[in-house]
C-alpha cells in the first residue's frame, strides 16, 4: 500500500532546540496521517488506537501525557520503503547540502517520541491523539533519497515558514507487511 507525504520547510542539522524542531516536523505530517485514517484500507488501523481502540492489539503510545498513534507499528508486522525525493535552494553538491543529518532529523519527525525528553515544549496536549507514521525508525527496512534543485523557490515565498534554507520533501511511503496476521490483512495488497 502506497501514498505521500509532504513536507516544507527548514530541516535544521544541530539545532539548539532539537527536541522542539523534531516536533515542529512531526506536527506537519499529523494532519497528513490523520486524513489518510478516514480512507479505505486506513480506516481500519483506528480500530487499533485510541480514544476507544476496539481491537488488540493496541498500538497507541502514552508519551509525556500525549497519545501518540503510529501508523507502522510492530504490533501489527507493518513495516515502511521510503523514497524521499528532497528540493533544496542550494546548487546540488555544495559543502553546505549536509543530507545524511538532514535525513536523520527527518527520520526523527516522522517516528513517535521514545521519551519525555523528545516531546517539544510547544507540542500541542489538547488536540487528541498526534499521529506519526513510525513507532520507530527500525522499521524502515528501505530508504532511498533522491535531491535536486529547487529552481523557483518562490513558489513557497507567501508560506510563512519560507527561509533560503527551506526544504520541500516528497515522501513516497511503501507499507509492507511483515508477517501475515488476521490484523494486517487489508495491506497484503
Amino acid at each position: 500500500m502506497k501514498f505521500k507525504l509532504l513536507y516544507f520547510g527548514d530541516i535544521l542539522i544541530n539545532p539548539k532546540k532539537r527536541a522542539q524542531h523534531i516536533a515542529d516536523i512531526r506536527m506537519q505530517f499529523h494532519p497528513q496521517l490523520k486524513k489518510l485514517l478516514e480512507h479505505s484500507p486506513w480506516n481500519n488501523l483506528t480500530q487499533y488506537m485510541t480514544p476507544n481502540p476496539t481491537k488488540s492489539p493496541i498500538t497507541t503510545r502514552h508519551i509525556g501525557g500525549i497519545d501518540w498513534n503510529p501508523i507502522i507499528t510492530p504490533n501489527l508486522k507493518l513495516i515502511a520503503e521510503l523514497d524521499i525525493q528532497m528540493l533544496h535552494p542550494e546548487i546540488v553538491g555544495v559543502p553546505r547540502s549536509d543530507i545524511d543529518n538532514r535525513v536523520k532529523t527527518i527520520m526523527d519527525g516522522l517516528r513517535c517520541p521514545q521519551n519525555e525528553h523528545e516531546i517539544g515544549a510547544n507540542t500541542p496536549r489538547d488536540i487528541g491523539p498526534i499521529y506519526t507514521l513510525l513507532d520507530d525508525d527500525h522499521l524502515i527496512t528501505k530508504l532511498s533519497v533522491n535531491t535536486s534543485h529547487l529552481l523557483d523557490a518562490g513558489l513557497f515565498a507567501n508560506h510563512e515558514q519560507c527561509t533560503p534554507d527551506s526544504i520541500f520533501m516528497m515522501i513516497d511511503v511503501n507499507v509492507r507487511v511483515a508477517e501475515g496476521t488476521l490484523e494486517n490483512l487489508p495491506f497484503m495488497v
